[in-house]
C-alpha cells in the first residue's frame, strides 16, 4: 500500500544520551496528531543522528520515547522509518527526503503531504525563512531530492497546517534563547550573499532579516545578560551594522564569520537545556 503523508519529526540535540524537555515535548506532541492523521497511509520518519558527547542518536532516542508513551491498547503505526545519521536541521530534511525515496513506500509521480513536528520557534525560522529567501530555504531541499525520483511533494508554509509544539522553557532564560534564536534569519541571509544565492536586489531581500535582527538584538540588550552574552550581542551587532547591501564581499564574509561564531556561542550559553552542561 502505498502512502499518501509523511510525518517528520524533527531532531533535537540530547543530553547524556536522554531527550531533553524539548525533545520530549516534541514526541508528546506527536500523539495529538496522531488523532488527525490516517496512520494506514501515513509514513512517520524519527530524524536525527549522533551528536558531539552522545552514543545514542536523536532519532531513536524520540523512537524510544514513543514507544514509551504510546498506550497499550493503541497499534504502532505501521510505517515509520528511522533517520539517525543528521546532526542537523539541513540534514534532517536531506536525509528524510532520501529515506523516504529508499523505503519504496511511494509510487513515481504521486503527489505527498508534508507535516512537520517541532517546537514552535524552530518552524516558525524555517518558514520564515523560505517565505523571504526561498533561495536558501530547507523545503526547497526536500522538493529537489524527492522530484529528481519523481516524487512530488505538498508542504503548506502556513504553520498552523504543521504539529508546533510550544516551547517549554517560558521563563527569562528561555525568552534570552529565543532571542538569539530570531538573529538566523540574518545569518541565513548573509550565507545567501556569500554563496551568490539570491538575483534580486539585495537591499530588498535584506529588508526583513535585518529589521528582524535589530528587533531581537534590542530584546537582548534590554535583558540582564551576563558579561560574556552581551559582548557576543555587541560583536553580533557591530557585524550587522557592517553588512550593507553595499558591503565587499570580502568584508561581509569576514563579518559572517564573526557572527556565525558568536551567534553559535551565544544560542549555546543561552540555550536552558546547555546551561549546565
Amino acid at each position: 500500500m502505498n502512502i499518501s503523508n509523511v510525518v517528520l519529526i524533527l531532531g533535537k540535540r540530547l543530553r547524556n544520551n536522554r531527550l531533553t524537555p524539548e525533545g520530549v515535548s516534541r514526541v508528546e506532541g506527536l500523539f495529538k496528531l496522531l488523532e488527525q492523521v490516517n496512520v494506514q497511509e501515513t509514513a512517520f520518519v524519527f530524524c536525527g543522528g549522533v551528536t558531539d558527547g552522545q552514543t545514542t542518536s536523536e532519532a531513536e532516542a524520540m523512537y524510544q520515547q514513543f514507544l514509551r508513551l504510546r498506550p497499550a491498547n493503541k497499534t504502532l503505526p505501521p510505517h515509520i522509518l528511522i533517520e539517525s545519521q543528521s546532526t542537523n536541521t539541513i540534514e534532517n530534511i536531506q536525509n528524510a527526503a532520501d529515506k523516504l525515496v529508499e523505503s519504496q513506500l511511494c509510487s513515481i509521480g504521486q503527489r505527498i503531504d508534508v507535516t512537520f513536528v517541532s517546537n514552535d520557534y524552530h518552524l516558525k525560522r524555517i518558514f520564515e525563512i523560505q517565505s523571504l529567501m526561498d533561495e536558501q530555504g530547507l523545503l526547497r531541499v526536500l522538493h529537489q531530492r524527492c522530484a529528481q525520483s519523481g516524487l512530488s511533494l505538498s508542504i503548506p508554509l502556513d504553520i498552523s497546517q504543521h504539529c508546533a509544539v510550544e516551547y517549554p522553557h517560558l521563563g527569562e532564560a528561555g525568552r534570552a534563547f529565543l532571542l538569539a534564536d530570531e538573529l538566523t534569519t540574518y545569518r541565513v541571509y548573509l550565507e545567501g550573499v556569500k554563496n551568490r544565492a539570491f538575483q534580486r536586489e539585495l537591499a530588498e531581500v535584506r529588508a526583513l532579516p535585518w529589521r528582524f535582527a535589530l528587533d531581537a538584538l534590542e530584546g537582548l540588550k534590554a535583558m540582564h545578560l551576563d558579561g560574556d552574552s552581551m559582548k557576543a550581542v555587541e560583536k553580533i551587532e557591530r557585524a550587522v551594522e557592517k553588512t550593507t547591501p553595499y558591503v565587499c564581499c570580502q568584508a561581509l564574509i569576514e563579518q559572517l564569520d564573526i557572527l556565525n561564531t558568536q551567534l553559535t556561542w551565544l544560542n549555546r550559553h543561552l540555550d536552558p537545556e546547555r546551561q549546565h552542561e
